[in-house]
């Protein structure tokens, strides 16, 4: 969970770089609307690639298969929903678990 928040304050944070770089490059009064349409782009390339980066966050096993998917067939929405039901329903990679170091004798002295 707290690597989520550093992603997502990170993500704030570029598109509020991203809006100040616009705004002091802007030199029209038309110009002015290129900030907004850049973040929209932004968030709507963050709302197309949801389920491949769903399966990278759950780690599954089909997470290639997904990113294909989404990017071929993405663009429908049939495709869409396919690859983030595949990606919410996926198999998940388990690791193997970790075997804890035998408990030693204590360091006298420290």
């Amino acid at each position: 969970m707290n690597n989520t928040i550093r992603l997502l304050i990170g993500c704030v944070l570029a598109a509020f770089a991203v809006a100040a770089i616009s705004f002091g490059m802007a030199r029209h009064g038309n110009d002015l609307s290129a900030p907004f349409n850049l973040i929209l782009l932004v968030i709507g390339i963050g709302i197309y690639f949801l389920p491949t980066m769903l399966a990278i966050y759950r780690n599954c096993h089909a997470t290639s298969w997904i990113a294909i998917i989404n990017l071929l067939f993405g663009w429908t929405i049939l495709g869409w929903f396919a690859s983030i039901g595949w990606a919410a329903s996926g198999k998940v990679e388990t690791f193997p678990p970790t075997i804890a170091a035998p408990p030693g004798n204590p360091i006298t002295g420290h």
